[in-house]
């Protein structure tokens, strides 16, 4: 396999077929939960908490105590503690969902699997399991119908041996509240030297030859060698006649089968196959205990988006953001239930279509009806997200023969 192989590689055809995806936020970042609602991540807790002038500094500091580090969070009794993989699956097959992405390891570098390249991780931590197993074998055995993904952060924030200045990550961490004094890296082997081939390239690896992911969703990009576990995923993908594919955020130089949009609404899409990704919550993927329901996205709301974007070419990667208990809450059990419920009255217009060309951003009625189309081998469909009005001009070309039959 060679460089000009890999950037051959698209993505298969069963992604783009599968149309909607659900993403999964778990990992310590869980435990804390919170920033500021419509406006920040919180699973970005530790790096924002390190700030003086982000609201999570004070949040922290007046609900936890200086002294308590975003590590010790591992520590939790209760992280993890209802974690069902079973129930996760159970979710996102009620959802419709063709495959599911998980987080395996975010940017406070928490492996939520068995890593044998460092003792950060949630097997050798706190709650000593491996998420990514439980997760990936029983979807593998159970639910061979929905493709198995992992998210993995190239970065990591606070890594002793971790500098770029593209991004201007580094480690060592330090307590935000007395910045003289820096603080251990939990579960740091003291192994590394080279972060980009000692750590983020056997990590890659591992996730790679252990569990044999359909999607490997990288993020962040940065300093990387990403090539080279490419070319690894490419062989053994190859060997095993298994289709994969990988997004466009491993990094400069590596290569990419799709693009990817977060939390916003292309009206004009991407060149290439693309996917969409955005939680319920209004700007979080993990969970954050301080939005409260009326805040999340309604099924309505997610629906539209989920056939704005498929009708313009892309995938719809929703995510859900469990507890710190890994219970996925309401509303976004129920949203993800209803979105299923209106899938299956809808799935031949959603599944194994692709754009209808004749007017690939959708149209608008003279009665001012937003109006999107898809179309599969036997059938164009047409997809109405407003009121529709008594009467409904489609001033767009469809197809005619001697024998089409129009259902409404």
């Amino acid at each position: 396999t060679s460089i000009r192989s890999l950037g051959g590689h698209h993505a298969p055809q069963w992604l783009e077929d599968a149309k909607f995806g659900i993403f999964i936020h778990w990992g310590v970042y869980s435990v804390p939960a919170w920033a500021p609602v419509g406006k920040e991540y919180a699973e970005w807790y530790w790096w924002q908490m390190n700030h003086p002038n982000d609201p999570t500094y004070a949040y922290h500091k007046d609900t936890y105590g200086e002294n308590t580090t975003y590590d010790s969070f591992v520590r939790t009794t209760t992280l993890g503690s209802n974690l069902s993989a079973k129930a996760w699956l159970d979710l996102i097959d009620q959802a419709r969902a063709r495959y599911f992405v998980f987080t395996a390891k975010h940017h406070d570098g928490f492996a939520m699997w068995d890593t044998r390249v460092s003792n950060r991780s949630l097997a050798k931590l706190g709650p000593k399991r491996d998420v990514v197993h439980e997760l990936m074998s029983l979807a593998r055995q159970s639910y061979p119908h929905i493709k198995r993904g992992i998210y993995f952060s190239l970065p990591e924030w606070y890594h002793p041996k971790y500098n770029d200045a593209s991004l201007g990550w580094h480690g060592p961490p330090f307590d935000p509240y007395s910045k003289n004094r820096t603080l251990a890296y939990t579960g740091d082997l003291g192994t590394v030297e080279d972060f980009v081939n000692d750590l983020q390239v056997p990590q890659a690896l591992e996730l790679i030859h252990t569990f044999a992911p359909d999607i490997f969703w990288c993020d962040i990009g940065g300093i990387n060698n990403s090539t080279v576990w490419q070319t690894a995923y490419l062989e053994a993908a190859a060997a095993s006649e298994q289709p994969i594919a990988w997004n466009d955020r491993c990094g400069s130089g590596s290569a990419s089968d799709f693009t990817t949009v977060e939390y916003k609404t292309e009206a004009i899409p991407p060149d290439r196959f693309w996917e969409a990704t955005r939680g319920m919550d209004p700007y979080s993927f993990g969970y954050n205990e301080a939005t409260q329901a009326g805040q999340y996205a309604t099924p309505a709301q997610l629906v539209h988006e989920l056939v704005a974007t498929i009708s313009r070419g892309g995938n719809f990667l929703l995510n859900m953001g469990p507890d710190a208990t890994g219970v996925v809450r309401e509303p976004m059990a129920s949203t993800l239930q209803a979105i299923g419920a209106w899938i299956d009255m809808n799935a031949d217009a959603i599944f194994n279509t692709t754009i209808y060309w004749p007017t690939p951003t959708g149209a608008v009625s003279k009665e001012g009806a937003r109006l999107y189309f898809t179309v599969a081998k036997q059938a164009v469909y047409l997809f109405v997200l407003d009121q529709p009005p008594p009467t409904l001009t489609i001033d767009v070309p469809l197809p005619v023969r001697r024998r089409v039959t129009t259902t409404v």
